[in-house]
């Protein structure tokens, strides 16, 4: 028999959606492949609507397409309010006839005083000067809530920001510097009254209503600002106006002048960029409990809107009106709804297609073994190049306008040599009769105060920017003059009492100087150190009184001049002078002991760094610097960190050798290129460790009338231009080490710092301040360096002795024994 053939039916499965790609018997019930299809349309019109809405929004492009700053101009007061002023005082001042009684009294002696004498005073409007504004920021509570004796230095700060001419008729006596939010909190004795620039998101504007002042000062504009440093506080930026753009976000009635609401800024933030002098750190209340946040106070200098519709739209205004071009008015985007409408549409007509491909591609499975699916990438690109093409929202760029660029004209230095356009309210004939009389030797209380006040302000010049007018031809009248010479005669001159108070100079320095020419330099400078002798060498940059075609002496007056003693008091000093530090300035550094780093060590701290590096390195052979640095560091004395802190006024500037373990180094950047170059890079390194106190301890006054003991170890600060290679790692920029060393450098001073441990106490921690030059690495070569390897054998040794005598002993007495019983039998 022929065994039976049964038919089998081989059923091969479909790639696409697991059939068969035979036919198939007719099944009840809908397919699950539509509403899957259904379903991922539906996520897909989600994501086109979203898509949508992201790209509306002008600030998405701002990343690829950055908008610049806009220069702006602050309306004057008189243009932006008519209505009277309320001479009700603000919260925490005193009463108000005792408040304008004190007030009146400050300012008639200021003016009597610190004006010039070709100056009058007005009774309104009047610009403070910059001495003014000095004084009275001196006289600021920092840390604290705002008090009555703040109120004179902040409307005296916002008359000098109130107009570009009152900007540009009393301009900063130094360069405009670019700093953050941390350096004001961490650094605010360095800060105060410098003028900074603040960048920031604009969060609040606040109104607020002024104090009665001499100044003309109605009302000013409280603006918190998010730092775009990425620091999580806030800092006060205070204006005396609004710019166009900004102004149109306050509404009428917080513009009203009696009004003191505040007006929290929608989304997205405008940002803003304020130039000001730093006033002080203010207390404020916050979520997290008392905050301290810095206040800068000036003028709004540019404005950017970030996709901000109504400061955009004012902004584009305002630059079309200053080129000369009409304004266009573009049609905005489509609504929401009509949005919602088209991405229906576009929706039920994609699912359409895809359902009608869907069935087409069932009915030729046999002959088309794949099929073409319209995926959710295909409808995010269909529906986000239709939305580009519906979507016509303009990106606003800002231009610079002619007024902006005639301002910075304006503002522009001059490169003569005359020191006119720095002296504020000095001219050639107040400097000529001044240079009369003192060749006549009239030297009166009306040129003592002359004579005051031109040194008070050659003080505030730095000495590059008095090196860079020095030209080769021949002084006049208000010229910078080369003072170089030794000392012939010296004599002290007292500043008169009421100036004291306003320009910190209690006395002046009369000097006559001969140059290597043999003509004599009669020179009205600074105080000097009270080291100064006859003999010594000065030399340093002044204004000239006389014409340099005038035959006699030459009669100048200097700020800061440098000293070159004849008999340096020490090695460590020479080497100093020879490296161009000015240790002119190393007693008035002395009096900073057991305080903060401020603007006044800066001239002698870096130059010091790069003097330290290139005295640690040069090599005796070197002429004629190398013989002294090498018989200076022969002759270092060790120290620990006791000595220096009971007697830091004997060490400073002397080169010592002091042993220390590290604990943490950071890299700190320079940034003004002066300061680099006299440290000899961009950057610097601080070097955290500890020193050995021995067996002394140390109890610490705090400033709460407590007291800390401290005892075995003590905090060290080291500083260096460079790191020793066993330190050093050149990707990071702080590193925590522990390592003993051996440090070489000059002594700088004691300085303060916070510390978590000091601030538990109520006070705060100062440690010397040592300027690195040379470093030798203590870490043990061997790997048994207290010899335990040896204490070891020494031991094992008495053990065998001793194990030895005993057998020795025993020995002896059985040998005894036996004679004993030899001598019985």
């Amino acid at each position: 028999m022929c065994p039976r053939i049964q038919r089998v039916t081989m059923r091969i499965p479909n790639e696409i959606n697991r059939d068969n790609l035979y036919r198939r018997r007719g099944r009840g019930g809908t397919p699950t492949q539509t509403y899957r299809r259904l379903f991922r349309l539906m996520l897909a019109l989600a994501l086109v609507l979203m898509v949508m809405r992201q790209a509306a929004r002008p600030g998405v492009y701002a990343i690829f397409f950055p908008e610049t700053m806009v220069p702006v101009q602050s309306e004057p007061a008189s243009q932006s309010t008519s209505k009277p002023v309320s001479n009700k005082p603000t919260v925490g001042e005193l009463s108000g006839d005792q408040l304008r009684s004190e007030w009146e009294t400050v300012q008639a002696a200021v003016a009597e005083q610190i004006l010039s004498e070709d100056q009058t005073l007005e009774k309104a409007q009047r610009t403070p000067t910059r001495m003014e504004q000095e004084s009275l920021i001196a006289q600021v509570d920092d840390g604290t809530v705002w008090r009555a004796a703040d109120q004179p230095a902040l409307c005296a700060t916002l008359a000098l920001h109130r107009s570009p001419e009152s900007w540009s008729a009393e301009p900063p006596f130094e360069s405009v510097l670019e700093t953050g939010l941390l350096p004001l909190l961490q650094q605010p004795d360095v800060y105060r009254g410098r003028t900074v620039r603040a960048t920031g998101k604009l969060v609040r504007i606040v109104s607020v209503q002024a104090s009665t002042n001499p100044w003309g000062i109605d009302r000013y504009w409280d603006c918190w600002l998010q730092p775009e440093d990425g620091s999580q506080r806030p800092w006060l930026i205070i204006v005396p106006h609004l710019p166009r753009g900004v102004r149109e976000l306050v509404p009428e009635p917080v513009d009203d002048l009696e009004s003191t609401d505040s007006v929290d800024i929608a989304s997205p933030l405008p940002t803003i960029v304020v130039e000001g002098e730093f006033l002080k750190r203010l207390s404020y209340q916050s979520a997290d409990g008392a905050e301290l946040t810095p206040v800068v106070v000036g003028h709004v200098q540019a404005v950017r809107s970030n996709g901000n519709a109504i400061v955009g739209a004012t902004l584009q205004s305002a630059n079309a009106k200053a080129s000369g071009t009409p304004t266009v008015t573009q049609k905005r985007s489509l609504s929401l709804g009509m949005i919602v409408v088209i991405s229906t549409l576009i929706g039920v007509a994609i699912g359409g297609l895809v359902m009608w491909r869907s069935s087409v591609s069932h009915r030729r499975l046999r002959a088309k073994r794949q099929r073409e699916h319209v995926t959710l990438p295909m409808l995010a690109c269909l529906a986000l190049g239709f939305s580009f093409m519906t979507m016509n929202d303009p990106v606003v760029f800002a231009q610079q306008t002619n007024t902006v660029e005639q301002m910075e004209k304006t503002e522009s230095v001059s490169n003569d040599a005359s020191l006119l356009d720095l002296l504020s309210g000095f001219d050639v004939e107040r400097l000529r009769r001044l240079g009369d009389r003192m060749r006549v030797g009239s030297n009166g209380n009306a040129a003592r105060d002359e004579q005051a006040k031109l040194v008070f302000r050659l003080k505030r010049l730095s000495d590059a920017t008095l090196a860079e007018r020095l030209s080769g031809e021949a002084a006049s009248v208000g010229d910078a003059i080369e003072i170089n010479g030794t000392i012939e005669s010296l004599q002290y001159v007292a500043v008169p009492e009421e100036l004291i108070e306003f320009l910190s100079l209690r006395q002046l320095v009369q000097l006559v100087l001969v140059n290597d020419d043999g003509m004599q330099i009669r020179v009205i400078a600074a105080p000097l150190p009270k080291q100064v002798a006859i003999g010594d060498q000065l030399s340093g940059v002044g204004v000239a009184l006389l014409d340099g075609d005038e035959r006699g002496t030459s009669i100048a007056v200097a700020g800061n001049l440098r000293w070159r003693p004849k008999q340096p008091a020490s090695l460590g000093w020479q080497v100093l002078g020879e490296l161009d530090v000015d240790i002119t300035r190393l007693p008035d550094i002395v009096a900073l002991s057991r305080r903060p780093l401020m603007d006044v060590d800066s001239q002698v701290f870096f130059s010091m760094i790069g003097a330290a590096n290139q005295a640690g390195s040069i090599s005796a052979d070197s002429e004629p610097l190398g013989p002294i640095a090498a018989a200076m560091r022969a002759a270092a004395v060790e120290v620990s960190p006791t000595d220096l802190l009971k007697e830091p006024e004997k060490w400073m500037g002397q080169w010592i050798t002091i042993d220390v373990e590290t604990v943490r180094w950071t890299r700190v950047s320079v940034e003004l290129d002066e300061r680099a170059q006299q440290v000899g890079s961009d950057h610097y390194y601080q070097i955290d460790a500890i020193g050995d106190l021995g067996n002394v301890q140390l109890k610490i006054a705090t400033e709460g009338g407590g007291s800390v003991m401290m005892e075995n170890r003590y905090p060290v600060t080291l500083v260096a231009a460079k790191l020793p290679a066993f330190l050093a790692d050149e990707n990071a920029l702080s590193r925590t080490v522990s390592k003993p060393v051996q440090v070489e450098g000059f002594f700088y001073r004691l300085w303060s710092y916070e510390s978590d441990f000091m601030a538990s106490h109520g006070g705060k921690q100062f440690a010397p301040l040592l300027i690195a030059g040379r470093w030798a690495d203590r870490t043990p070569t061997s790997n048994d360096p207290i010899g335990v390897s040896w204490i070891g054998t020494f031991a094992a040794v008495g053990v065998i002795a001793a194990i030895l005598g005993a057998l020795a002993f025993a020995w002896s007495n059985r040998r005894g024994d036996r004679l004993a019983r030899r001598q019985r039998v």
